[in-house]
């Protein structure tokens, strides 16, 4: 009896199942553990959303002014006679219903921009227009924000003033940039007044567009290129065309 006993293989013992238990009571630290680590990182996610929040709304009112003092210092550098604007366009950053709400808006943008599109002025958006008036409030001009998409950089954004002249001809008061990130010392030369300034008091006869050279003798309806940086110019030229174009378009509905 003993000898079996002896003998007896250690897969013949009974079974008892405390080997399972003890496999469980290992297994149960370790499932307390996951969830744990799963409801710290939930934690850590609400608080990072929340402080997220927080400095959104810490910092977007100011960002908000300091981007309407912007517009406001640009509508004036490009329309120096006028004492105040009117938009005639949804603002960045109207609501869904507030553009529904004025839908005779929403479609001048719309004219504009077809328009835009069938004269071949491509990747290039009139985003705003504003009335500009003096102060007697006798209307003046008015002051486009366009953008083109073709810089060499990224999106050039500007404001155009244009003002009606005689027999049909507009009249360029001047450009201001919004968004202009062209290469430092190249593209980026279209922020010198020497630039700049071609564009003041430049006079567009009716059906006209404004062009440029490279030849450093612009006709009547030119600007000189920026040297080497032709696509820069470009995109400011479709740009200040995209504006003339939306003038027109204006003056064409007020008829």
């Amino acid at each position: 009896m003993s000898d079996t006993v002896q003998n007896q293989r250690v897969s013949d013992e009974p079974y008892t199942g405390q080997s399972y238990r003890k496999d469980a009571a290992q297994r149960e630290p370790a499932k307390d553990s996951v969830v744990r680590d799963v409801l710290i990182l939930v934690l850590i996610t609400l608080v990072a959303g929340l402080l997220l929040g927080a400095a959104y709304t810490v910092t977007s009112e100011p960002i908000a002014r300091a981007h309407a003092k912007a517009r406001e210092q640009a509508q004036r550098t490009v329309m120096q006679a006028a004492r105040s604007f009117e938009t005639m366009t949804p603002e960045e950053g109207d609501s869904q219903e507030a553009e529904e709400a004025r839908p005779e808006d929403g479609s001048l943008l719309q004219t504009v921009n077809a328009a835009l599109a069938d004269m071949g002025i491509t990747s290039t958006a009139v985003t705003q227009i504003d009335l500009a008036k003096d102060a007697a409030g006798a209307e003046i001009g008015y002051v486009v924000t366009c953008t083109n998409a073709e810089g060499y950089g990224g999106d050039v954004e500007l404001m155009c003033g244009v003002a009606p002249a005689e027999d049909g001809a507009l009249r360029i008061e001047g450009i201001s940039f919004l968004e202009l990130t062209e290469t430092a010392g190249m593209g980026m030369r279209a922020k010198e007044e020497s630039f700049l300034e071609q564009f003041s008091g430049k006079m567009i006869g009716s059906g006209q567009m404004l062009g440029y050279t490279k030849s450093g003798a612009p006709a009547d309806n030119e600007i000189d290129a920026i040297s080497g940086c032709t696509i820069t110019t470009s995109a400011v030229v479709k740009d200040v065309n995209a504006a003339l174009t939306a003038v027109r378009t204006v003056l064409e509905q007020e008829e």
